[in-house]
C-alpha cells in the first residue's frame, strides 16, 4: 500500500511539472493594456505563431525577438506584412528581407525592451492585440519584465 502512494505522487507530481510545463509554452491572455488585448507566449513554434496572428480579430502588435521575427519572415512573409507594428526588442539590427519590411505599416528595433515598450506608449491603439513572445537565454527576465508592466499599467 505505501508503494502505491509513492506511485501515486510520482505520477502527481509529473503530471504537474507537465502542466507547468505546457502553461508556459502556450500562449497566456494578460489583460488589457491601453484598449489593447495583451497576450504572453513562450518560445512558439513558428508555425503555430503564423497560425495564431492570422485568427486574432483585430490588428496586431507583435514585440519579439530577432530570431523569432526573422524566422517568421521566411516561413510566412505575408502574416509579417499583416502586422499594424512589429517591435524587435533585443537587436537594434533589422535583419528581414526588403520585399518584406517594405509593404510593412510599422517596424522598429531596438536593443533593450524598455526602448520598446517607449516605442509602444506612443503607437498604442484601442481595439488591438499587442502580442509578446520571448524565447532564447533571458526569457524567463524578459517575461517577467513585461507581465510586471502590463500589471502595472493594464487592466484585468
Amino acid at each position: 500500500m505505501e508503494n502505491t502512494k509513492v506511485t501515486d505522487n510520482r505520477l502527481l507530481a509529473a503530471r504537474q511539472e507537465g502542466l507547468k510545463q505546457a502553461e508556459s509554452h502556450s500562449l497566456r491572455p494578460l489583460g488589457k493594456l491601453w484598449g489593447m488585448d495583451v497576450f504572453a507566449w513562450y518560445n512558439p513554434s513558428v508555425n503555430e505563431l503564423s497560425a495564431t496572428l492570422t485568427t486574432f480579430p483585430f490588428p496586431v502588435f507583435w514585440l519579439g525577438n530577432e530570431e523569432l521575427i526573422k524566422e517568421l519572415s521566411q516561413v510566412d512573409p505575408e502574416s509579417m506584412r499583416s502586422l499594424a507594428w512589429c517591435g524587435q526588442y533585443d537587436c537594434a539590427q533589422i535583419s528581414i528581407p526588403g520585399d518584406v519590411m517594405g509593404p510593412m505599416r510599422l517596424l522598429t528595433a531596438t536593443e533593450t525592451l524598455e526602448e520598446t515598450i517607449t516605442i509602444l506608449r506612443s503607437v498604442k491603439q484601442a481595439k488591438h492585440i499587442l502580442l509578446f513572445t520571448v524565447a532564447g537565454n533571458e526569457w524567463k527576465t524578459k517575461l517577467a519584465d513585461f507581465e510586471a508592466f502590463v500589471r502595472l499599467n493594464g487592466t484585468k
